[in-house]
This record gives structure tokens, sequence and C-alpha cells, in this order.
């Protein structure tokens, strides 16, 4: 399998090459806003919600201190299966993490705000795509090596 700094060269240069055609083509799927947030989705998938955070890796270690809060899904998953199916393995991770946090928060003050959606929820879909489309390279990546 591909090492880590492999699938984030690869993921980075097809995003590049893809929003450079699809420029270069004239085809405006987002607007800018849109495009920002599909790419910080894109780069959390590649960067921090990967599906090697079955392993101890380097996207574990870049969580620093808070690197403690993956073991639980490190122990869970096995490395290869569920976490590098490319929707469902996405899922479960952004779930997993959703879970912590909202339970750190209602831990901390013993409530959930009564606004909770104070994104629009097109931005929330369109960060979630970026995550998966990083995920599903990384993914391709490691069927092809």
């Amino acid at each position: 399998m591909p090492g880590y700094n492999t699938h984030r060269r690869f993921n980075y240069a097809v995003l590049l090459i893809v929003a450079a055609l699809f420029y270069f083509r004239g085809i405006r799927i987002f607007d800018l806003v849109q495009f920002l947030i599909l790419g910080a989705g894109f780069y959390a998938g590649t960067e921090f919600i990967t599906p090697d955070l079955d392993v101890k890796s380097r996207a574990i270690k870049r969580w620093g201190v808070f690197k403690i809060l993956w073991y639980p899904y490190l122990i869970l998953f096995e490395h290869g299966k569920s976490s590098h199916n490319i929707i469902y393995g996405a899922f479960v991770r952004l779930l997993y993490i959703i879970a912590i946090i909202l339970g750190l928060y209602y831990l901390l003050f013993s409530a959930l705000p009564s606004d909770f959606m104070i994104i629009p929820l097109g931005y929330v879909i369109t960060f979630i795509t970026g995550i998966i489309l990083a995920n599903g390279l990384h993914v391709v990546l490691d069927m092809l090596f």
C-alpha cells in the first residue's frame, strides 16, 4: 500500500487537475465559497479524517494531544476493512468524531445549543462531500497498488 505522503500528493494532484479542467472548460458546479468549503473538507479528509486512522499512522499523529480520541476507533476497526470503504468508512469516521465532540460539549455545558444548526446545511453537505472525495481517492490508490 502507498505511504502517507504518496496519498497526500495523489489527492492534491487529482484535486488540482480536476479543478483546472473544470475551470478551463468553463464548468461551474460551485461558487467560490462552496469551492473553498469543498476544499476544506478535502483537506480535512486528506490530512485528518483518513482511512488510515485505524492504524498508528501519521494521520493519527497529526491530531496531536487529541489523538487519544482515535484509540477506540483504532481498536474497533481492522485496517483495510470497513474503514477503507469509500462511503461507509468516511461516514463512520465523521459520526465517530461528531459523537465525541457533541458528547464533550454536552458534558461541559450540560445541554446542546438551542440553535444547533448554525451553518447552512448546503455548506455542511459540501464539506462532507470533500471528505468523502478525499477518502475515496485514498481507497482507490490503495486498490491500485
